[in-house]
């Protein structure tokens, strides 16, 4: 499962079970894992770690995972 909702540069993503992909802001977004408060993601070629409430910058973008469940992540995502 994914969803996405866009409002200009910024969007809101939730993905659902292992293997999910969504397709934002011309960046691929996967889930790989989830581990409590810590979420992997697959972005492109690489695995990005990212802990809820935290942003991280992924290229010109800006990750932030706002919650997440045994396989289910809720993150947004911004350019700049």
């Amino acid at each position: 499962m994914s969803l996405v909702s866009c409002s200009g540069d910024v969007c809101s993503v939730t993905l659902g079970g292992r293997g999910s992909r969504a397709h934002v802001l011309g960046t691929t977004f996967g889930l790989a894992a989830v581990d409590g408060n810590r979420v992997t993601l697959r972005v492109d070629d690489r695995d990005v770690t990212c802990d809820l409430g935290r942003t991280v910058a992924v290229g010109a973008l800006r990750l932030t995972c706002t919650s997440a469940t045994d396989d289910t992540v809720a993150f947004t995502v911004a350019r700049g």
